[in-house]
């Protein structure tokens, strides 16, 4: 199963996430307890990577972000978005604590790795492997030998609206370049195994949810003739370890949670 094919340029298009970059993730984690931080990622422009922070708990708005970047940068700003230009691809720690008009804080922590694709190539496949619960998060998709290509994956403690109901361990994943669907395989220890059939998906396209409802973020259906990606391939489980495989279109900002 496979979309048409998009020709997209060197930056994802965020008019068509929040993974630019998705986030795929596991059923509702329950309950909130005390103020957490979120912390995802959107489309990048070059080396230029924006980060994108949540909060869950706080009982008062939040008023602070405090960015380090993973590179010796960091950054305060009073709103939940921020832009950072590395030098070359890399895998980096990019954390934001976040703080409330009463003091209360919460910090956030996370692992990217910028991948570009070899020049030349027709097909490029990227993965991060080994950041806190994720054991692996693997792209995989056609890319035009011409053209530059990249993607980035993220591992980090995010929200996806209309799905979890706090923040919880979540990957994201943006992409440029790239001319056909995306395999992406996520490998990730869960402390809920029963919950592991809830695939989280958000973005700024919308998409058909498994209920057939038009939407840009909730569950994510697994795989039909029809309508096609985003959707899930298949769900393994070995004890707490699960793998999941999704297919996932070219070219629009995506995020999602194990």
């Amino acid at each position: 199963m496979r979309v048409g094919m998009h020709k997209v340029g060197w930056c994802a298009s965020l008019a068509a996430i929040v993974v630019g970059a998705a986030v795929v993730g596991a059923a509702p984690a329950g309950a909130s307890g005390p103020p957490k931080a979120g912390l995802s990622i959107s489309a990048r422009k070059g080396l230029a990577v924006t980060f994108v922070a949540r909060s869950a708990g706080f009982s008062s708005p939040v008023t602070s972000y405090t960015w380090t970047f993973g590179d010796g940068g960091s950054t305060k700003t009073s709103k939940p978005t921020v832009t950072n230009t590395y030098p070359s691809p890399s895998t980096i720690a990019p954390a934001v604590t976040e703080r409330d008009s009463t003091g209360d804080k919460a910090t956030a922590t996370g692992t990217l790795g910028l991948f570009d694709c070899p020049v030349g190539s027709t097909q490029c496949t990227e993965a991060l492997a080994n950041a806190g619960t994720v054991q692996l998060l693997q792209a995989s998709g056609p890319v035009g030998s011409a053209s530059p290509a990249g993607v980035d994956l993220f591992a980090g403690p995010f929200r996806i609206p209309n799905c979890e109901a706090t923040i919880a361990p979540a990957v994201a994943l943006t992409d440029s370049g790239f001319t056909g669907s995306l395999t992406v395989t996520l490998t990730y220890t869960t402390s809920q195994p029963k919950k592991v059939s809830t695939t989280c998906f958000s973005s700024p396209v919308a998409f058909v949810d498994g209920a057939g409802q038009t939407v840009h973020s909730g569950p994510l259906p697994m795989c039909q003739a029809a309508p096609g990606p985003p959707c899930v391939e298949s769900i393994q489980t070995a004890g707490s370890q699960v793998t999941k495989v999704l297919l996932i279109p070219p070219g629009d900002p995506k995020v999602g949670a194990p």
